[in-house]
């Protein structure tokens, strides 16, 4: 009877114990999982692959070259010179929006087809704007003049990181990236399409 009731605890102790390590090594698995899913995620719903910052500068003037005595003399009355510089930021990627993804796995690859990726946002950091201007002596630099520079710098940027074929590349290679990070566990090859826009 005696040696029933050790062989019982004995038994139940090394259940207790083996409940307990497999407590912990499971919740220390499933945290990390947790973790790293979250962060994948984060980084896929974004879909924000390349961000990208600068500065922009429009130049208004009415000054001749000082070669002649006459262009001289104008500009000391009438020029009226307006350099305005701006930090703008903007960002890369594909606006989930305006189409779907679609997913083809096989064996061995995963083919994800995306729309094109594309300036998603674009804005002029105003409150860290940058002005000089130069007058004459019977010009000044009006609210107007400072409206169109604005306006200038804003369309030529806008035009010009809008077909920036450069950072349509990078922004592609990130997606590509973080999709081949997600699927590299599994044991996949990650294949990205782009429509092209």
């Amino acid at each position: 009877m005696k040696s029933t009731t050790i062989i019982i605890v004995l038994l139940l102790l090394l259940c207790g114990a083996m409940y307990f390590l497999g407590k912990k090594n499971g919740t220390t698995e499933l945290k990390a999982t947790i973790i790293n899913n979250q962060l994948m995620v984060q980084q896929i719903a974004e879909l924000s692959a390349l961000d990208v910052s600068g500065s922009t500068t429009a130049k208004l003037s009415n000054a001749g070259d000082n070669s002649s005595f006459w262009e001289g003399f104008k500009n000391y009355l009438a020029e009226n010179t307006l350099q305005v510089t701006v930090p703008y930021h903007a960002k890369y990627g594909v606006d989930m929006s305006m189409g779907k993804v679609t997913i083809n796995r096989n064996d061995t690859a995963v083919v994800l087809n995306f729309p094109p990726v594309k300036l998603l946002s674009f804005q002029l950091l105003l409150d860290k704007i940058e002005v000089m201007n130069q007058t004459g002596l019977f010009n000044r630099t009006t609210i107007a003049d400072m409206r169109k520079a604005q306006q200038q710098m804003y369309i030529s940027t806008n035009e010009q990181l809008s077909n920036n074929a450069g950072y349509h590349t990078k922004a592609r290679e990130h997606i590509t990236t973080i999709f081949t990070q997600y699927y590299k566990p599994l044991g996949y090859k990650v294949i990205c399409n782009f429509t092209q826009p």
